[in-house]
């Protein structure tokens, strides 16, 4: 019982990235079918249970914190980016590069999961729970009503871009 809590925190972790990135597109008002959330969250859940083999493959010879440091890093770079230019969030060509955004981050965890040898279970509940929390996501910020935040709407991708990767940079 206590393995499979552990399993949904860690799922609930690998899902935040999923929630905030719903959210953006929740906060402009893109239409995002569901066959493109249930894809990411599938392509999501895929990418966890490879890493995990990777993980329990390579054991201690690449440590950890440097997948989640490049993780950071592209986070960060994205959040600049979006800062100089208005990346257009309704193109498909995005939704990719968010899907592989957000797996980079899911990599590094199923690495972690795979070297602490837990359950492949991870990789299907990930994928869930990814899937809830982006839709989620776009649910708030669709119903989001604050005038702060419509008014500097142009500014909070790259800052929740930029405060994702400080996050994996820093914890």
């Amino acid at each position: 019982m206590l393995a499979f809590i552990l399993l949904l925190l860690l799922s609930m972790l690998v899902s935040i990235d999923a929630f905030a990135i719903g959210f953006l597109f929740g906060l402009k008002k893109i239409r995002i079918p569901l066959i493109v959330v249930a894809m990411i969250a599938l392509f999501s859940a895929f990418v966890v249970f490879f890493s995990m083999g990777i993980g329990r493959f390579i054991g201690d010879f690449v440590p950890t914190n440097v997948i989640q440091t490049g993780a950071g890093i592209l986070l960060i770079g994205i959040g600049i980016f979006n800062l100089i230019y208005d990346l257009p969030l309704y193109r498909r060509s995005y939704f990719v590069m968010i899907a592989l955004l957000m797996n980079v981050d899911s990599f590094g965890y199923g690495i972690q999961a795979g070297l602490a040898e837990r359950s492949f279970w991870f990789a299907p509940l990930a994928g869930i729970i990814i899937f809830g929390a982006f839709i989620i996501g776009v649910i708030q910020g669709h119903e989001t009503k604050s005038r702060f935040i419509l008014r500097y709407m142009s500014v909070i991708p790259s800052i929740l871009f930029l405060l994702l990767g400080f996050s994996k940079l820093l914890f």
